[in-house]
């Protein structure tokens, strides 16, 4: 199949200046006219090689490979921004859009969650997150709800390790209740029945029951001598 590689007009060409190695006019750090970048669209589609393209057309191979790697990602022919930031695309919405379709359907890969958000009209071909955007995405918000789950639960053990091993908890000021395991019991227990026995020994008096055996050993001491008599 014979391929139609006509030569771009020179007056594309020449519109900038300087001369690349294959006889091309170009501008380094300049993207390529709208029409020359479309053109090389047009003879990838129909069949023509990288090497091809960049020979006919006066276009270093590097430039004609990222702009076909570039419209295979986005669709677009349209160069990047020179300069400044880019424009997000990845707007919460849109953020929110991929997690669903992700959450859908866990199989799914990111060039499918592309084509569903251009397929719904959540994006346009030209501000569709690229692949490499949606699986950073998808990664990076997957990896901080574990991240929040996993400090959720370090939170809840170190508030019941505080609890149990702190100064109040060994005196005893707090109550925790506890079932009996084993004849264990807690701290704050042990500490109850310490004060309970106490309270038990204060209100134990011994002088009613040390006094009558006194007495009764003072009055056995004299019955024995008159016993005697």
């Amino acid at each position: 199949m014979e391929l139609d590689l006509d030569l771009v007009p020179l007056a594309v060409l020449h519109r900038h200046g300087g001369v690349n190695q294959l006889g091309g006019v170009f501008i380094n750090g300049r993207p390529l006219p709208h029409e020359l970048r479309q053109r090389i669209v047009e003879l990838a589609r129909r069949g023509a090689r990288p090497c091809e393209i960049s020979r006919r057309l006066r276009v270093s191979h590097g430039c004609v490979s990222k702009i076909l790697h570039r419209y295979n990602e986005t669709g677009s022919v349209r160069p990047g921004l020179i300069g400044g930031s880019k424009p997000k695309v990845a707007t919460p919405t849109v953020v929110q859009k991929m997690l669903q379709l992700k959450r859908n359907s866990p199989t799914m890969f990111a060039w499918e969650i592309r084509d569903r958000l251009v397929l719904e009209g959540v994006c346009d071909d030209d501000n569709v997150p690229s692949v490499s955007s949606v699986n950073r995405i998808i990664r990076n918000k997957i990896r901080s709800t574990s991240c929040e789950v996993t400090s959720s639960v370090s939170v809840a053990a170190e508030c019941s390790s505080e609890s149990r091993f702190s100064i109040s908890g060994i005196l005893g000021i707090r109550k925790y209740i506890k079932h009996k395991e084993g004849g264990d019991f807690s701290c704050c227990e042990r500490h109850d029945q310490q004060q309970s026995r106490c309270d038990t020994w204060e209100q134990f008096d011994p002088s009613p029951t040390f006094h009558p055996r006194l007495e009764a050993d003072y009055n056995s001491d004299p019955s024995g001598p008159s016993g005697h008599n």
